[in-house]
């Protein structure tokens, strides 16, 4: 009877590791991704590893891609951008962190369209550049004899018919992730644009084609939500309207083919805080780009705070963490890590509210602060208890290259404080 119940014992764990490793990697995309291609004639493979990093807000991804042939190794960052369920765009820019003997350049932009996830692989799905005038650059450079070799990674990039699988689910260092995800700071271009504060709850939107209408063809999503996909700009699709979510708001304009005179010259126009504003493919930075991200966040409606203060001041203000820092930039990061039950916070700095009535969602939201030399008081405060009671969110503080992550938790009685010194 002991044995019995030792079985049933080990084999209730057994399950629960099961069960607990399949929750765990809730994204198909997260991990690494390898594959292989011969050219021809060749008994030396092109090997590619594809190494992707956990979805921000649900929508972006980003990335860096191992190649190697022979003696030639290049290391590049780039930005996936999700267009549905089964398809990631590729960025246009992959920034070099390490191209040896020789460079590959403007050929990168041929590794480009969209990667397409069926039956546990990867495929891709390429955008032709045909007309483009870049077909030979670069090929005389450095020594004659890397030629051949040059030649069978352009190849490779310009039409290779390979498949990734998957080698493991570690996700991106978060070294690649804030470099990819914040030009701000950074100062390089991945195809986001720099953050745009909007006071207002809804914008205009204004599609064009910048040439005569060509047949250019695109895809508009909001926040991972389709407006509106494989649509030809004309004048029955040129005005809409986007009510803003709170925080953070990414709109993700694909380019689904390059039209009848290449490349795709749609844009989007609009009016943010009575500034106009627009994000457009015949930018010289986004030439031949598969899409562009638009990247605005809208504080909260500050209607009641007043109210939300004096109900603050009558809480219990609970210690979490005392952290130093010796960056004034800093993000925070929220997400709901259970289930998304319709929690809801404020936060305060220094006695200033940064945002009220902010949704906790299970995807990562970020919200930029700047502290003041010396302490700095963040007073995190429970709006409502969500359908699961208490108010709970992870929270992820990124400062520099370093961050902290903080379990969070807060009622109608007790509000989270953290300290934050700067040095």
């Amino acid at each position: 009877m002991t044995i019995l119940k030792l079985k049933f014992f080990l084999l209730i764990v057994l399950l629960t590791t099961i069960l607990n490793t399949a929750g765990a990697q809730t994204d198909k995309w997260t991990g690494i991704w390898k594959a292989a291609l011969h050219p021809w004639g060749n008994r030396t493979p092109i090997t590619m590893q594809l190494h992707i990093g956990e979805a921000q807000q649900g929508v972006l991804y980003p990335a860096v891609i191992t190649l190697q042939y022979g003696e030639f190794t290049g290391i590049y960052e780039l930005l996936l951008a999700k267009k549905n369920d089964g398809q990631l765009g590729i960025g246009r820019n992959k920034y070099p962190l390490k191209e040896t003997p020789y460079k590959l350049g403007i050929w990168m932009w041929y590794l480009n369209g969209t990667m397409n996830y069926k039956d546990n692989s990867i495929s891709l799905s390429r955008m032709w550049i045909n007309k483009a005038s870049f077909w030979m650059r670069g090929l005389d450079d450095d020594d004659e004899i890397y030629e051949q070799s040059k030649v069978a990674l352009r190849d490779f990039l310009y039409r290779g018919d390979f498949k990734l699988t998957k080698a493991g689910n570690k996700p991106l260092p978060d070294s690649s992730v804030q470099r990819i995800m914040h030009p701000e700071t950074y100062q390089i271009y991945f195809g986001i644009y720099d953050s745009i504060v909007a006071k207002d709850s809804e914008i205009p939107l204004e599609i064009e084609d910048q040439e005569k209408y060509d047949e250019d063809t695109i895809t508009l999503l909001h926040n991972g939500n389709t407006i509106f996909a494989r649509e030809q700009i004309n004048d029955h699709n040129r005005h809409l309207k986007a009510r803003l979510d709170t925080g953070r708001n990414y709109f993700v304009l694909f380019a689904d083919n390059y039209g009848g005179l290449p490349p795709n010259t749609g844009r989007i126009r609009t009016t943010i805080n009575g500034r106009p504003y627009g994000f457009d493919f015949s930018d010289r930075s986004n030439a031949w780009a598969t899409f562009l991200v638009a990247n605005i966040y809208r504080a909260a409606a500050d209607n009641n705070t007043d109210t939300i203060t004096s109900n603050v001041i009558k809480r219990t203000a609970v210690p979490v963490a005392t952290i130093p820092v010796r960056t004034a930039d800093i993000i925070l990061e929220l997400k709901d890590t259970r289930i998304q039950d319709g929690d809801s916070i404020s936060l305060r700095l220094n006695g200033q509210w940064v945002v009220t009535g902010f949704p906790v969602k299970k995807a990562v939201q970020q919200i930029a602060i700047r502290l003041q030399p010396g302490e700095n008081i963040l007073l995190f405060t429970a709006d409502n208890l969500g359908s699961i009671p208490p108010n709970t969110a992870e929270l992820r503080i990124r400062f520099g290259k370093e961050s902290k992550t903080l379990n969070l938790s807060t009622d109608m009685k007790r509000n989270n404080e953290i300290r934050l010194v700067l040095e």
